[in-house]
């Protein structure tokens, strides 16, 4: 029997494109991979190929060339070689090869199978101990990019190794072990990196090792047909992207390399790769590595806040660790997936489920992302932003304030400003005023502004209707397209504004427990985002299990007033199930005064707010756009038994 030559390689390792290229040989008939070297018998072929489909065509294809039959003559004659072995197979198609012109042309055999299967590579060199073996790599880099690039790799690579990762050490170290027991003058190994650059030399030590001339060609493997495609039921098996390309392309020795960390593959696969000839430790992380740092700081972060979440109450520790995670997934929310400043939208900043800064229960608060683009030679951007909407009749307050980096509080207007008589609204925000725009309509911007928030007050949300909110982007329009550099920026800044709430949070804290234990005091709030048409009168509150707070005053004079109870972490308390705040509309007043209860138990009161099982933490009287000053209201602790 004539002996096959062998090409043996890691999937994506160039296989396909070396079988094309052999092909170019007039002495070489170099088909698809027809899978049956990985068999002893053809019944055993047929019944794992039943499972694999996709890898039928490949022997048809061999038929078809051979024999010049069609796709159903090439069915049936494999059919008809079911009850026969492998090597018998392999005759036939030898046989088949000899035309007594120059002994006749030698047959090709790749399949990558092979490197996951070391019984079938000891069975085939006990088949054929005069065979000729080639052996193709390519950078583990490349291989592993391709895999995780290819459609179907979970199906069609099953059985090479768990992941794309291990898939080319394997592969490898399976194909290196069996060739250390064949000798060297029966063995070549090239690298696809040199077939796609200088393809003459690693050809030229193939025909060596058959002992043919080399034909030029071998190097031009998209000239003729060469099998590399053929009709339903009989299509080629190999790589599919090789029949839509046209020529060699020397990039693709590196292309993949942009993506792959080396970091990413075990110990063993960097020592056989530069046995190899592929130094792993010389290439650069892959972009996608600082999308990893990022999300690793981020998460790092959290993990040492939590570790530092000290307070003395049972009840605060428990809230404490849902602060965290409900930070993290907020700053994730505002700096990951609410961060397209060319495509903006207003989405909710806070909610019952996200709370910092002393939120207010009676408030909606709308954010949407902003970028500036300097101009040409630092003229003032040309960028604009148009907001639109319209308020409900008994709208009780809407508020738009610019926010630049670092937090800085920019301009801003209210509804008195840019509402018209039918609550319809239009605010452009932009470096110069746009013509024929009044200044009630226009927020001025600097350059730096990262975010215009909106907040709308209710007194009853069950009666007053939210408002209409729109804004686009008037202005270049970047590309929508999500690149690592940009994602890893987003995670840091999320990693960022987790470290701002926390540090805030805690310095507030340490504020107001030395400064307001049990008395309101005024505070400016300028680091904790407030709403600049508000004044506050903070108080840190301390009482026993079995006492009662009552706060009593003189009635503000302003648009909006509340009370509104908060944890150590600036949350409101549990609003939805609770009653831990009040606003004007809604505590009983006499005579200009008022009086509100605190505690753990409603004694009746009509003003009473709850403390949910609080001992101690925040109460906010806030006033919105108040008419002189605010009247500090007094405070007494009483035990319940009084």
């Amino acid at each position: 029997m004539a002996t096959p030559v062998f090409v043996l390689g890691a999937p994506r390792s160039g296989t396909t494109l070396l079988r094309v290229m052999l092909a170019g040989h007039p002495r070489l008939f170099s088909p698809p991979e027809m899978v049956i070297a990985p068999f002893a018998t053809m019944a055993e072929r047929r019944a794992k190929l039943d499972e694999r489909f996709w890898e039928k065509g490949g022997l048809r294809r061999t038929l078809m060339e051979l024999h010049g039959i069609d796709v159903d003559a090439a069915k049936a004659m494999e059919a008809s070689w079911e009850a026969l072995t492998v090597p018998e197979v392999y005759q036939l198609l030898t046989a088949s090869l000899d035309d007594g012109v120059d002994g006749g042309r030698i047959l090709v055999d790749k399949c990558p199978h092979l490197s996951a299967d070391p019984p079938a590579l000891a069975r085939l060199a006990r088949w054929f101990p005069d065979a000729r073996w080639i052996w193709i790599v390519r950078h583990p880099g490349s291989v592993t990019r391709s895999i995780e690039n290819m459609p179907m790799a979970e199906v069609i690579l099953q059985g090479y190794a768990p992941d794309a990762r291990g898939i080319w050490y394997h592969a490898n170290r399976t194909i290196q072990a069996f060739l250390a027991g064949i000798p060297a003058e029966r063995q070549v190994r090239v690298t696809y990196e040199d077939l796609v650059q200088s393809p003459e030399t690693p050809l030229r030590s193939i025909t060596d090792l058959l002992g043919l001339a080399y034909v030029p060609a071998m190097a031009q493997p998209y000239e003729g047909d060469r099998m590399r495609d053929g009709p339903p039921g009989a299509r080629a098996v190999g790589d599919p992207n090789l029949a839509g390309r046209g020529k060699l392309e020397p990039e693709l020795a590196t292309k993949w390399l942009e993506g792959f960390d080396p970091a990413s593959v075990s110990p063993e696969t960097h020592g056989l790769a530069r046995a190899l000839g592929y130094d792993l430790s010389s290439l650069p992380p892959p972009p996608i590595s600082a999308v990893s740092e990022a999300m690793r700081n981020l998460f790092q972060r959290a993990i040492e806040i939590e570790q530092n979440l000290v307070v003395p109450d049972d009840l605060d520790a428990l809230e404490g660790r849902r602060f965290l995670s409900r930070m993290v997934a907020q700053s994730l929310d505002l700096f990951v997936e609410e961060s397209d400043a060319d495509r903006p939208a207003f989405a909710h900043a806070e909610s019952p489920t996200r709370k910092m800064f002393a939120d207010n229960p009676d408030a909606d608060y709308f954010r949407a992302p902003l970028r500036f683009a300097p101009g040409a030679d630092a003229a003032p951007s040309t960028d604009r932003y148009r907001v639109w909407g319209k308020l409900a009749p008994g709208t009780v307050y809407v508020g738009m304030l610019l926010y630049g980096k670092g937090g800085r509080t920019a301009a801003r207007l209210a509804d008195r400003h840019f509402a018209r008589a039918d609550g319809s609204f239009e605010v452009w925000i932009s470096a110069a005023k746009p013509e024929g725009v009044a200044d009630g309509s226009w927020l001025k911007a600097d350059g730096d502004e990262t975010a215009i928030f909106a907040r709308q007050y209710y007194t009853d949300r069950g009666v007053q209707p939210p408002v209409e909110l729109h804004i686009e982007r008037h202005g270049p329009v970047a590309e929508d397209r999500l690149d690592p550099a940009g994602l890893a920026k987003r995670y840091t800044l999320a990693r960022r504004n987790l470290d701002g709430v926390f540090t805030r949070t805690a310095e507030a804290r340490k504020m107001a427990q030395s400064a307001a234990l049990n008395r309101f005091i005024p505070i400016g709030g300028e680091a904790l985002f407030p709403t600049p048409d508000n004044s506050y009168l903070v108080m840190w509150y301390r009482m026993g299990r079995d006492q009662r707070l009552f706060i009593r005053g003189e009635a503000p004079v302003a648009r909006y007033w509340s009370f509104v109870l908060y944890n150590t972490w600036m949350e409101s308390l549990e609003y939805r199930h609770h009653r831990v705040h009040r606003n004007h509309a809604q505590i009983t007043t006499e005579a200009g005064r008022y009086e509100v209860c605190v505690g753990h138990a409603d004694p009746g009161h009509p003003n009473f707010i709850a403390t949910t099982g609080h001992l101690a933490g925040y109460v906010v009287l806030r006033c919105l756009l108040p008419e002189g000053d605010i009247p500090v209201p007094q405070v007494e602790i009483r035990y319940d038994r009084e």
